[in-house]
């Protein structure tokens, strides 16, 4: 089961990021400082486990206007009510996210600036809703904050057998979706075949159109020189028709439901990865316009 925390918040006072730094981390470190005041060892494991997907995503400051999203990427203004989000993957995270947060009290420390609690809300998700979804040949995806992926560099040219893995700020489908696949199966249940990783190989996800593509360098530790970059805009997607198996566009749609509500690549943590995804049946030249997202 998917949990969705949704914090309803506003800012006292001003709301900064450190200089060159994004608001996504102080939600993070939002996350693990309630964590600590329930299960400091728990809170510890989670900090320090590397190599499998992180089992929580949030999403940064922000708000609704007219509509559309706006992401406080650096700064919230004060008294400024908006919202963030934490999607759990791991029932015992979920449980214990809900039970800090509810004893947090009227108001939260985010960095440096305290911000009042306005409401809390918890919706779950099913992997079956997520399952139940039937196959797109076309569909669009809209990177609304920064996104990476990690791509390893192959065993056979590795020199002195060392691992290297590089950042790709690209809406590659392979990685994408390749990225959504280990997701699902680190913790969701039934798993996907590993027949839909050899479907990938054959690169039956094209890129028809960009729209909008930037690239942004945010400092998670600006004074260590710590950072990452990520792409925003506008990607849509295709299908091949060569390749074309219903089956595997099933579960394509199914990763494509996973990745609105846990988001997608590196640093998902800290608010990176935030899509979202609409098809031609919904879209409209409104829908294709894209988000008002770095303020």
């Amino acid at each position: 089961m998917i949990v969705q925390i949704d914090v309803q918040l506003v800012a006292q006072q001003e709301v900064r990021a450190q200089e060159k730094s994004y608001t996504g981390y102080l939600v993070r470190g939002l996350v693990y400082s309630a964590l600590r005041s329930v299960d400091p060892k728990y809170a510890e494991r989670l900090h320090s486990e590397k190599g499998s997907p992180a089992p929580f995503s949030v999403r940064p400051p922000h708000s609704l206007v007219r509509g559309r999203v706006r992401i406080f990427s650096e700064v919230v203004p004060a008294n400024t009510p908006f919202s963030v989000q934490v999607t759990s993957l791991d029932q015992q995270l979920a449980g214990l996210l809900c039970k800090a947060l509810m004893r947090q009290g009227e108001s939260v420390e985010l960095g440096r600036s305290k911000v009042k609690v306005l409401s809390l809300a918890v919706r779950q998700v099913s992997s079956e809703d997520l399952r139940g979804r039937g196959p797109e040949r076309r569909f669009a995806m809209r990177f609304l904050t920064p996104t990476f992926f990690r791509a390893h560099v192959p065993r056979s040219v590795r020199r002195g057998g060392v691992e290297r893995v590089r950042v790709l700020p690209l809406p590659d489908p392979l990685h994408l979706f390749t990225n959504l696949y280990n997701l699902w199966n680190a913790y969701l249940k039934p798993e996907i075949e590993e027949d839909y990783l050899d479907w990938l190989q054959q690169r039956p996800i094209l890129i028809s159109r960009l729209k909008g593509l930037e690239t942004h360098r945010y400092y998670e530790h600006p004074v260590k020189g710590v950072f990452a970059i990520g792409f925003t805009g506008i990607a849509y997607y295709s299908l091949a028709e060569d390749t074309y198996d219903e089956r595997m566009a099933r579960v394509t749609s199914q990763l494509l439901g996973l990745a609105e509500v846990s988001g997608v690549g590196g640093n998902r943590t800290a608010g990176f990865g935030w899509v979202e995804v609409r098809y031609p049946k919904r879209a409209s030249s409104e829908g294709d316009a894209p988000s008002d997202a770095h303020r």
